[in-house]
């Protein structure tokens, strides 16, 4: 037990040192380092999402699922008057 507790002080001082020493990364870079790491970050992102693309190629299609229903939840329970344009929505007896 008292060698966990060591390594759990040990860890929070290596992750305290490690914080740190980064929290000036981005303050010494020059513009040229900056727009470097910003273009590898990047294309990390994009291979990140091409990878869950491949795992799970649904997970695109349910969030934009759900934004489109979490709108109109928002435009349904406000109260406005519809937009012109759309579709009007019928009333059912329980929402009065």
């Amino acid at each position: 037990m008292v060698y966990l507790i060591a390594l759990g002080i040990l860890l929070l001082i290596v992750i305290g040192i490690m914080k740190a020493a980064s929290g000036r990364h981005y303050e010494d870079m020059t513009e040229e380092e900056f727009e470097a790491e910003a273009k590898r970050r990047s294309s990390m992102g994009v291979a990140v999402g091409r990878l869950q693309k491949i795992i799970d190629p649904g997970h695109s299609t349910e969030h934009i699922t759900e934004q489109q229903q979490r709108t109109e939840a928002d435009r349904t329970n406000s109260g406005d008057r519809p937009e012109p344009g759309l579709p009007q929505q019928r009333e059912t007896p329980h929402e009065k």
